[in-house]
């Protein structure tokens, strides 16, 4: 009964790992191959000294490999090495031959009856062959990639078989908490353009229904989020600290203290009711939504309003896609638009939109590159809006024109060469947005008798470019989504079949053996509970010592960011010098302009950059400590290995965010002070702007310092769930195998009445485990 425990020990654990190749093993050649496979296969630990004692045994051996085998360990080895023959051919006719070599020994009472079953079942045919459909989810650069729907749905019926594989309940659950994840997964798309682009236009027509626009939200004047669930809508209002903000910015910005005042003499006492300490939020009638966002609606509501969430359970949305539609670029109240680039920075894929008789707008092409520069923005699609009113020829010339503006504007930035990139990044797709909206409500006809079918508006290209960017076998996201799971997935598969390896090795044990085992468990409890004792309080140290380094480096970005003001101080002070010698006129504020915001984003981009190499620096440090501790655990550190890659482990944190902050107001001052500047007074003008930039880059520094505190401790926390992750995998499997060799006791007469088919069944899912396991690789 040893002999496929001993078999499956051999090929699901350790020993898999400490063999060394024997020597070519030329099976083809071979007509005995089959024969003295079988034969050696039969050797187990109980019985390997009777077969390697024998002369006869040992000449066959010789048939096989030039390696001698004197040692269990030969056994094991030269058995793996026979196994992995049998995985490159596993033709039934090949097979069939096994199965008669076991038969035969069996009828020469070389092995009992119970052995020969149980052999024969571990090389069944219809076992041995991978599920197709699961070795469809293979990656790798050979194969070809599949959608994300396609894949998710393959791995969700994976999981459905894996959950009536499974005995552990624990295990189980991880399969669940991986479905949650598959099901759960947001893709948002962001929705840019100054006022009147049409937006509100081109997304009912995507959604089929009019929800925003002119039917529900009309000339809507806030960021608004929709996502897919029973329609309803709650409106978010300014915190008292973002509407003093505002009104500190009206005292520079014109258009701001317009709205201030407006909304002032509109509200009253009012004001108080709505503007708290923290945001007030309010669920509103979607058919009355107007009131809250439209810029025409009576009692302007919509100045007070941050944002506005809307529901909706509309089939565009099922498949988790979230919309950030914005209000426009030109939008007067600035800290709006903070929170627009906010919630941009972490949108999947973004579109912009320029109305055709106004596009390229300074303000376009300056989104464009901020955009594909500075906020973590891979792929960009400009629609070119109401095209249905110009010429084929007119719309190239449209794009022609944006890109020439683009490169000019990188050019005045000094980054001319970032060109290519940026050009490369975004794709131009023209739509008539009210065509296609007649198409998606019902009233195509209108449409095709102005001579436009549903092909000729755009929308379908549209829909086309969204779906393989969002879902395609292109989309990082959903790679890296279908990846995530499918390693969650791998991982409880290995667990649950050593914890089934496990069961085996008990069947195979006397009663004797196994109370031997269950008090020598008891006797290591003490130690192992000591052990874990110790661990745990290294690992609260390390965390301790983690959160403590969190200190250094705020005090690093403070110096790092008082630097930076002293180099945008320089930068505009010296361009101001130069232009009063070379031309004896002051820089043009367009000029003063770009020098103060390119400084501010690349000076930030930097030490965030410089910030996160000192956190993964020190990431890196404490996971090799943990190494030398717990690698007995199963604790391996390396650049591609799961369970600690610190540089990607951070790197997708440390990506967006830090930006978000609008510098209006210190460019306001600045380019104000310079436009009065004179050529013998620069002093004075130096100190001006050393104390502006000192004011207003206050808010940035608490910004910056606020986002990479909350993001490293963040990441600290997920990082040592990582590192204790060894640790609770092994607490678990010694407190499950306690309890396996318990019941084992308790129920010692029952199973052993029904060892053989237990052994068996087990086998053969542990079979089924490894070929989905094998086809999840």
């Amino acid at each position: 009964m040893g002999l496929a425990n001993d078999y499956f020990l051999l090929y699901h654990g350790k020993h898999i790992e400490q063999t060394t190749t024997f020597g070519t093993i030329d099976n083809k050649s071979q007509d005995d191959f089959f024969d003295i496979t079988a034969l050696v296969l039969c050797a187990t630990r109980k019985d390997y000294e009777k077969y390697i004692s024998l002369d006869s045994f040992n000449e066959l051996v010789a048939k096989v490999t030039n390696k001698e085998v004197k040692t269990l360990d030969d056994i094991y080895q030269l058995q793996h090495c026979l196994l992995d023959s049998l995985k490159v051919d596993t033709k039934n006719v090949h097979l069939e031959k096994l199965h008669r070599a076991f038969e035969y020994l069996k009828d020469e009472n070389i092995i009992e009856k119970s052995s020969c079953k149980i052999l024969i079942s571990l090389f069944d045919p219809e076992e041995l062959t991978v599920n197709k459909e699961i070795d469809n989810l293979d990656d790798s650069s050979e194969k070809e990639k599949i959608p994300f729907k396609e894949a998710k749905s393959i791995l969700e019926n994976t999981i459905g078989d894996l959950k009536k594989l499974f005995k552990t309940d624990d295990f189980i659950n991880e399969l669940s908490g991986t479905q949650d994840y598959l099901g759960n997964q947001k893709f948002s798309i962001g929705i840019t353009g100054v006022m009147n682009a049409g937006k509100s236009t081109m997304l009912n027509a995507l959604m089929g229904q009019e929800i925003l626009g002119s039917a529900v939200v009309p000339e809507t004047a806030n960021l608004t989020i929709v996502k897919h669930g029973k329609p309803e809508a709650n409106v978010f209002y300014w915190n008292k600290n973002e509407w003093d903000r505002i009104e500190s910015s009206a005292q520079q910005i014109e258009s701001i203290a317009d709205f201030v005042k407006e909304t002032k003499s509109i509200f009253k006492d009012e004001l108080d009711n709505l503007i708290k300490e923290e945001s007030v939020s309010e669920k509103v009638d979607i058919n009355n939504l107007a009131k809250f966002t439209s810029a025409e609606a009576s009692g302007k509501k919509c100045n007070l309003v941050k944002y506005v969430e809307l529901k909706s359970d509309l089939d565009f949305l099922k498949e988790g896609i979230e919309i950030v539609d914005t209000p426009g670029l030109d939008d007067p109240v600035i800290q709006r638009e903070e929170i627009t680039k906010e919630y941009l920075s972490q949108c999947d894929l973004m579109l912009h939109l320029m109305n055709v008789s106004q596009s390229a707008t300074l303000k376009d092409v300056e989104f464009i590159i901020d955009a594909l520069l500075y906020q973590n923005v891979t792929k960009l699609l400009v629609v070119i809006t109401r095209a249905d009113t110009v010429s084929k020829e007119q719309l190239e010339e449209v794009i022609n024109y944006t890109k020439t503006s683009i490169e000019n504007q990188l050019r005045a930035q000094n980054k001319d060469s970032k060109l290519d990139y940026i050009l490369n990044s975004i794709k131009f797709i023209p739509i008539s947005g009210k065509m296609a909206l007649l198409h998606r409500t019902g009233r195509a006809q209108e449409a095709i008798d102005a001579g436009y079918n549903i092909e000729d508006t755009g929308i379908l290209e549209i829909e086309n470019y969204l779906h393989e960017t969002l879902f395609g076998t292109g989309s990082n996201k959903s790679e890296l989504i279908i990846k995530s799971a499918k390693s969650q997935v791998q991982k409880t598969i290995e667990k649950e079949i050593k914890s089934f390896n496990y069961e085996l090795v008990l069947l195979s044990k006397s009663k004797e053996e196994l109370e031997a085992d269950l008090e020598e468990f008891n006797q290591k409890k003490d130690t192992n509970k000591r052990i874990f004792t110790s661990l745990k309080e290294d690992i609260s140290l390390y965390k301790n010592d983690a959160k403590s380094y969190l200190e250094t480096l705020e005090t690093f970005l403070n110096t790092e960011l008082i630097e930076l003001q002293n180099v945008i101080r320089q930068r505009v002070y010296n361009d101001v010098k130069y232009s009063f010698e070379k031309t004896k006129k002051r820089p043009p504020s367009s000029r003063v302009k770009t020098i103060v915001e390119t400084a501010i984003k690349d000076g930030i981009i930097d030490i965030i950059r410089d910030y996160r190499y000192k956190f993964i620096k020190k990431s890196q440090s404490i996971g090799e400590v943990c190494e030398q501790k717990y690698q007995d655990l199963g604790f391996v550190i390396g650049h591609k290995n799961d369970n600690f890659d610190a540089r990607g482990f951070f790197q997708d944190d440390f990506k967006a965010g830090f930006l978000t902050s609008s510098n209006e107001v210190l460019v306001s001052k600045i380019t104000n002070e310079v436009s009065k500047s004179k050529a013998n007074k620069l002093n004075d003008l130096n100190s001006s702007i050393e104390s502006f930039i000192k004011e207003e880059f206050s808010s940035i520094e608490t910004n910056i310092l606020h986002k990479a505190k909350d993001v490293s401790q963040t990441l600290i926390e997920n990082f040592f769930a990582q590192i204790e992750e060894p640790l609770k995998v092994f607490e678990h499997k010694l407190k499950k195998d306690e309890k396996s060799l318990q019941d084992r006791i308790a129920n010692f007469e029952e199973n052993e009445a029904n060892k053989d088919e237990l052994t068996i069944e087990i086998h053969k899912k542990i079979k089924k485990l490894d070929a989905i396991n094998k086809g999840l690789k």
